[in-house]
């Protein structure tokens, strides 16, 4: 095989597909996981939500006040 070999085209093209595809799967990350707790506080009961934002709120203000 010589470097005039189309497949080397494509061989490159295949590098840089799998290397944009790990990129946007980090950069996509933190909006997937914010997407899974969405889902899990969806499948609560009210009560279990009020709970879970209730603390959430309250690590939030600990935050702030530091």
């Amino acid at each position: 095989m010589n470097l005039h070999d189309p497949r080397w085209i494509l061989l490159a093209w295949a590098v840089v597909a799998v290397a944009s595809a790990v990129r946007f799967w980090r950069l996509t990350g933190p909006f997937r996981s914010k997407a899974k707790e969405r889902q899990r506080l969806e499948s609560l009961n009210p009560d279990q939500m009020r709970a879970s934002l209730e603390r959430s709120w309250l690590k939030s203000d600990a935050r702030n006040h530091r």
